[in-house]
């Protein structure tokens, strides 16, 4: 079994509330809804949703198979998108993100505990945003990055909804192209995210190193910190070492690896969260 030995410098900089957690959909995959159901994976949700594609040709199948079998999410989504009618992939959208009833796992329950002043997610449900309703969180897309700038400097913890959210599925970021007219569209939500990662340390929670949403962030993030003040990235152990060292290389973000199953992602988070808890009580930090 592999147990993430936290770095003292990521639980001091959690406990002051100096870090940024970033969540993806690994995250989301830990809660359930009342029949035991969680929500789709990458790979689950795009061989589903190739069912609303009209009138595929034979190679626009081989094509998207191709895409999945080398984990090109993006590529593959894409061309199912612009194969699909815009109604029905918006229903899917909808049904998948919105009305599963999923509720908050006890990795989410620690992520609020840890109580980070900003929480940043590429993921399009509720879970998370649901949990925080009642205490003092706000939150925003990356349409309003005034907004955002406005509540850093307030009393509030921000939630910022990175690809934007179900609730306007017109507005979601989810393909390659959505990304990058999006970020032609809002340069001044993309420059705040520079800004973040320059001046703090991000913890990367519920991504693997060939997840598009990350990728699709880091892409323009890259070089956003020295060495001597790395982001980190949460993984399950098996990833090639040749990857981890071209992450740590590019992007500066350096791997915790847990394991040997996702079932062990809990534990590790909730211990994560205690040493933080611990550490503010040893030196008298007031949240």
């Amino acid at each position: 079994m592999s147990k993430i030995i936290w770095p003292n410098n990521l639980i001091e900089e959690l406990a002051y509330r100096r870090a940024i957690l970033f969540l993806g959909s690994g995250v989301s995959a830990t809660a359930k809804n009342d029949d035991g159901k969680s929500p789709e994976t990458w790979g689950e949700f795009l061989n589903n949703i190739k069912a609303l594609m009209r009138n595929p040709q034979k190679e626009d199948i081989a094509f998207i198979d191709k895409m999945l079998t080398q984990e090109n999410y993006l590529l593959a989504l894409q061309a199912i998108y612009d194969l699909s009618d815009s109604g029905a992939y918006s229903k899917y959208l909808k049904d998948t993100f919105s009305r599963g009833r999923f509720n908050p796992s006890p990795v989410h329950k620690s992520i609020k505990k840890i109580n980070s002043k900003i929480v940043v997610t590429t993921n399009f449900d509720k879970i998370y945003d649901n949990l925080c309703n009642e205490d003092l969180y706000v939150k925003y897309d990356y349409m309003k990055a005034k907004s955002i700038i406005s509540n850093i400097k307030s009393p509030e913890n921000v939630i910022i909804k990175a690809h934007g959210s179900i609730d306007d599925t017109d507005e979601m970021i989810f393909t390659s192209q959505q990304y990058f007219e999006a970020q032609e569209n809002y340069p001044e939500f993309y420059s705040l995210l520079r800004a973040l990662f320059l001046t703090n340390t991000v913890l990367f929670l519920g991504y693997s190193l060939n997840d598009p949403d990350i990728n699709l962030v880091l892409q323009s993030l890259s070089n956003t910190s020295s060495s001597a003040s790395p982001h980190y990235i949460v993984l399950k152990e098996g990833t090639s070492e040749h990857i981890i060292k071209h992450w740590e290389k590019t992007y500066n973000v350096r791997c915790l690896e847990y394991g040997p199953s996702y079932d062990n992602f809990e534990e590790n988070i909730e211990e994560l969260q205690e040493a933080v808890a611990q550490l503010r009580i040893e030196r008298g930090i007031y949240e």
